[in-house]
């Protein structure tokens, strides 16, 4: 007797109920949170604190460990939140502040260079620090923790209060700096105790905490551990602490400088209560560990609103371009992109199609293709499991054009028994596709130099073209900080004589300008074409040009 395979078919708005694409901070930070290693990943966050004692500013034997270094720049960032005032915190302040005494230390500056290639027009500084903290705890712990991360954060323009504390900064000083920041005694000692479960402190930074007896051919920085586990998110720098075993604590416990013992002064002050809570699992430390470090990173200005937490897609449009080609058939609009899906939903040998509807909205049978995936080359993944990237390339008619799509999936279940297909249809509504203007790859390209040319096809069959715009969102360095400012800068475009393109209802419009990109990442450079037509003005937003 044969079974037949079944093929359940799903129709379903979207994955995620408060993400519809496009969402261009969403979209972001999920891509920087999501690909971490692999196939288009961004930050490469995994590899730079993979493994976890990694130090991906310098040499090795320094002893340092970028994962360490993101929670204490988090850290120094939030410490000064004024939450009544509703100033401070997570604002990415910290890169002005890093000559003052309560920041010594290379941990800020290593940091915030890391990260300053990746800040664009939706991402800012401080939404990279926050994402450092739930990139570091997540990589550093199996099974991975996952800190809910939301975005939207803005950088300070300058420094911000002082008062960070410090080795030497009394218990009640101590405890007040955190009230201010929101922070009651319980929480300040857990926040503290979650921070050093992770790295050292050093002879190089602090010897007034750790003697020059701590340098050594191997670890010429004279790092000293928290805990036994120096690479590795657990209860164990709780547990050593109060059992007085393996490094009890760490320095900031047990310096023969009884001075600077500010864990110790801070652990003791409710006579170990909090801490012999956090002692009661590896489990409840992580619970309490994500609680706090995630009021931590949701402390923001008043002005600022964060966003909903950023959860992994399921299924994701990425990169997604029209571009006008001609070849041996005539010109033609060429669609094309990624579908990105993520492992916790569908396995790698899924298959991906996408359907479209005409610029009125009309279907057609023909209007679909399917997209391919090969998994030597088109795969990423980081702490949230693998994706998948699933590549398409297929013709438009430019007289008919395309509005919007939808991505139908057919994958196995049941140990390959039976077989599902699902349709995305992006809140109902499709995944938007505007085709009346859009920047044309083939003939835009950026140069290292801040040398870019743009070229915009805009639909002109029917249509009064009354303005073409581009506006360039760049990165600029600025003095007394590691953090870009993010500056913009509008051009008009001039039409360009295509008798081609003019027979199918486009007219081309160009533009060439060199950006003042500096020392900074050309990757960071995006551009938004604004045409007006009639009374009419459509966006091409978020456009990176070729490299």
């Amino acid at each position: 007797m044969f079974l037949l395979p079944i093929i359940l078919i799903l129709l379903t708005g979207q994955i995620h109920s408060t993400y519809v694409w496009p969402n261009y901070l969403y979209d972001e930070l999920e891509h920087l949170l999501v690909d971490q290693e692999g196939f288009n990943s961004g930050a490469y966050f995994k590899r730079a604190i993979t493994p976890c004692t990694h130090y991906v500013n310098g040499n090795q034997t320094l002893g340092r460990m970028t994962a360490a270094q993101w929670l204490r720049t988090a850290f120094h960032d939030f410490a000064t939140a004024d939450v009544a005032a509703g100033t401070g915190g997570m604002d990415a302040s910290i890169g002005w502040e890093t000559d003052r005494p309560e920041n010594v230390g290379s941990a800020f500056n290593d940091s915030l260079s890391f990260f300053a290639p990746f800040v664009n027009q939706y991402v800012s500084m401080a939404d990279m620090i926050a994402l450092s903290v739930v990139t570091s705890v997540g990589v550093c712990s199996f099974p991975n923790i996952h800190i809910p991360f939301r975005g939207g954060r803005v950088d300070a323009s300058e420094a911000g209060a002082f008062g960070v504390p410090e080795p030497e900064t009394d218990i009640q000083t101590t405890l007040n700096q955190f009230a201010q920041a929101g922070f009651n005694q319980p929480d300040t000692i857990g926040l503290t105790a979650c921070g050093h479960t992770l790295g050292n402190v050093h002879h190089a930074g602090f010897p007034q905490v750790v003697g020059p007896e701590a340098v050594t051919p191997d670890n010429t920085g004279g790092g000293i551990h928290f805990d036994s586990t120096v690479d590795v998110f657990d209860v164990l720098v709780v547990n050593e602490y109060l059992e007085g075993t393996g490094q009890r604590g760490g320095p900031l416990v047990t310096s023969d400088n009884v001075t600077v013992r500010s864990d110790f002064r801070l652990y003791t002050s409710d006579n170990n209560l909090t801490m012999k809570g956090l002692s009661n699992s590896q489990e409840y430390f992580v619970s309490e560990c994500i609680s706090l470090m995630a009021r931590m990173l949701n402390t923001v200005p008043s002005s600022t609103t964060l966003s909903a937490v950023i959860v992994p897609v399921d299924v994701k449009p990425v990169n997604i371009t029209l571009d006008f080609m001609e070849d041996e058939y005539g010109p033609h609009i060429v669609f094309a992109g990624y579908i990105r899906l993520l492992s916790t939903a569908f396995t790698e040998n899924a298959t991906v199609k996408l359907s479209w509807l005409d610029r009125n909205g009309g279907f057609s049978p023909t209007f679909s293709t399917a997209a391919k995936y090969n998994p030597s080359v088109q795969k990423s993944g980081g702490m949230f499991g693998d994706t998948f990237y699933h590549a398409f390339n297929t013709t438009i008619n430019p007289t008919i054009g395309i509005s919007s799509f939808e991505v139908i999936v057919e994958d196995s279940i049941d140990q390959g028994r039976s077989s599902r297909m699902t349709i995305f249809t992006n809140g109902g509504n499709g995944y938007p596709v505007q085709d009346r203007v859009f920047v044309m790859n083939s003939r835009s390209i950026l140069d290292e130099e801040g040398r870019a040319t743009l070229t915009a096809a805009v639909l002109s069959a029917g249509m009064t073209i009354s303005s073409v715009t581009a506006t360039f969102s760049f990165p600029i360095p600025q003095i007394g900080t590691m953090s870009p400012s993010i500056n913009s800068l509008s051009l008009p475009l001039t039409s360009l004589n295509s008798s081609t393109i003019s027979n199918l209802g486009y007219k081309l419009f160009n533009a060439s300008i060199q950006l003042p990109l500096g020392n900074s990442n050309a990757y960071q450079v995006t551009v938004d074409v604004t045409a007006a037509l009639g009374d009419e003005e459509v966006i091409d937003k978020f456009r990176r040009l070729r490299l």
